[in-house]
C-alpha cells in the first residue's frame, strides 16, 4: 500500500495560547514546515491567542481561539467546543501540546472518533517540583487512547515513563528543530551589533530565554562579576525582569536587556555574540541552545540531560546554580582563542542533526505510519 496520490489529511493542533516562546516558536516552524499537498493544518488555542498566533493567521493558517478556562477548575466546555471544532473541520489528525491541551484535547478528539491521535511533551516533568498525582493518572489514562506519545527528548520520554506508567514502546522521541541557513548569516560581528544598537568594543556574552526561575538567568550575572571587561546580553522578557536587574546593578556587572526579541532576529542577535551562555536549571529541550550551535557560537551550559543531548561533547558542562564554576568555564574560553574556535566549529557540525527538516519529518512520518496501520491508504 502507499499513499493515494490525491489524499488530503486534516490536521488540528491544539495548545493553550500563542505568544512568542520556545514551544509556539517550535509549533511555527513545524506547521510551516508541512508537506501542504499532504497535510492541511488548523490551529486552536484553548485560552487567547498571542503573537504567534498571529504570525499564522498572516501566513494563510486557520487559526481559531476558544476563549475558554478563564476560570479555575475544569472547563467543560472546552471539550465541547473541541469536539465542535474536531467534527467541523472533518479532522484525521490531532495533534496537541503540553498538560492542558493534552486533557481536553484527547477527550474530545475520543468523543470525536479522530483517526488519529498524538499528544507531544515538551518540558520535563520536575520543574523542581513532582507533577501532581491526578495529572499523573490523567496523563495515563489518556495515554491508552493515543496512537503515539512525542517526547521532545530522551528525558522527557524519560519522565513520562516514570511519573505516567506509560510503556516506552508507545512513546517516540522527535527533537526540536531549527533553520540551520538562517543562522549562518553573512555579515561580521560589527556590523550585527551596529543593526542592533549594541557595543561594538566589549567582549559580549549572551543568552536567550523566557526570564524566568528555571533559566539561571541570575547565575549567569553573578559568574560575569568574576570576569574583567565583559559584557552581559539577553534576549527574552518574563517576570523576573526587574529582580534580574537589580542583581545587575548590586553586582556592578554591565547589562544589555534587548526585550522579548521576534525569532527572525535572533540569528542576528546570535551573531554580535562572542560566547552563549545558556545557564538553565532545567530544560525540556532547549530550542535557543540549539539555535546558538548553529550559529556557530562556543558555549558553556549548564550540565542538566536536556542540554548534554544536545551538546554532546561540543561545549563546555558546568554544575547547574554553580556560578563559581560557571565564572571559571567562561574565563578559560576566554581567555583560549582556540578553544573558542574549535567548539565553534564542532558546535555548527552538531547542529546538523537538529535541524527542522528532521524535525518535520519525524512528525509526517508517524502520521504516515498510523494513517497506514488504519486504512487510509488507497490500494494502487
Amino acid at each position: 500500500m502507499k499513499p493515494s496520490e490525491n489524499k488530503r489529511f486534516n490536521i488540528l493542533h491544539v495548545i493553550t495560547r500563542l505568544p512568542v516562546g520556545g514551544v509556539e516558536n517550535m509549533l511555527l516552524k513545524v506547521i510551516k514546515g508541512y508537506d501542504s499537498k499532504r497535510f492541511n493544518t488548523t490551529v486552536c488555542c484553548l485560552k487567547e491567542g498571542g503573537d504567534i498566533a498571529e504570525e499564522l493567521r498572516r501566513s494563510g493558517y486557520n487559526v481559531k481561539i476558544l476563549n475558554r478556562m478563564q476560570k479555575r477548575g475544569f472547563d467543560f466546555g472546552a471539550i465541547t467546543a473541541l469536539y465542535r471544532l474536531l467534527k467541523k473541520e472533518d479532522i484525521h489528525i490531532l495533534r496537541t501540546h503540553q498538560y492542558h491541551a493534552n486533557l481536553y484535547g484527547r477527550i474530545a478528539g475520543v468523543l470525536a472518533g479522530v483517526p488519529v491521535i498524538v499528544p507531544s511533551f515538551h518540558s520535563r516533568y520536575e520543574s523542581p517540583l513532582k507533577p501532581k498525582l491526578h495529572r499523573r493518572y490523567l496523563n495515563s489514562l489518556l495515554s491508552l487512547f493515543s496512537d503515539t506519545l512525542v517526547a521532545v527528548s530522551p528525558a522527557v520520554l524519560s519522565d513520562i515513563t516514570r511519573y505516567d506508567w506509560v510503556n516506552s514502546g508507545k512513546i517516540k522521541v522527535i527533537f526540536n528543530g531549527v533553520k540551520i541557513d538562517d543562522f549562518n548569516l553573512e555579515i561580521s560581528k560589527y556590523e550585527s551589533r551596529k543593526k542592533l544598537n549594541m557595543p561594538v568594543n566589549n567582549y559580549i556574552i549572551g543568552t536567550v530565554g523566557r526570564i524566568k526561575e528555571e533559566k539561571g538567568h541570575k547565575f549567569f550575572i553573578e559568574a560575569a562579576s568574576k570576569l574583567n571587561n565583559v559584557c552581559v546580553a539577553i534576549a527574552g522578557d518574563g517576570p523576573l525582569i526587574n529582580e534580574l536587574k537589580d542583581v545587575s546593578n548590586s553586582s556592578g556587572v554591565r547589562c544589555i536587556f534587548m526585550g522579548m526579541m521576534a525569532p527572525e532576529k535572533i540569528p542576528l542577535f546570535l551573531r554580535s555574540l562572542d560566547i552563549f551562555c545558556f545557564p538553565s536549571l532545567w530544560e525540556g529541550f532547549p530550542s535557543a541552545l540549539i539555535e546558538a550551535i548553529a550559529a556557530g557560537l562556543p558555549v558553556v551550559a549548564s550540565d542538566i540531560p536536556s542540554n548534554r543531548e544536545v551538546l554532546g561533547d561540543n561545549g563546555m558542562l558546568v554544575p547547574p546554580a554553580d556560578y563559581v564554576r560557571l565564572g571559571e568555564a567562561l574565563k578559560l574560553l576566554i581567555d583560549t582563542t582556540s578553544m573558542i574556535d574549535s567548539l565553534g566549529k564542532k558546535a555548527r557540525e552538531r547542529a546538523k542533526m537538529f535541524s527542522i527538516e528532521n524535525t518535520v519529518k519525524g512528525y509526517q512520518d508517524i502520521f504516515e505510519e498510523i494513517l497506514r496501520e488504519k486504512g487510509y491508504y488507497d490500494e494502487v
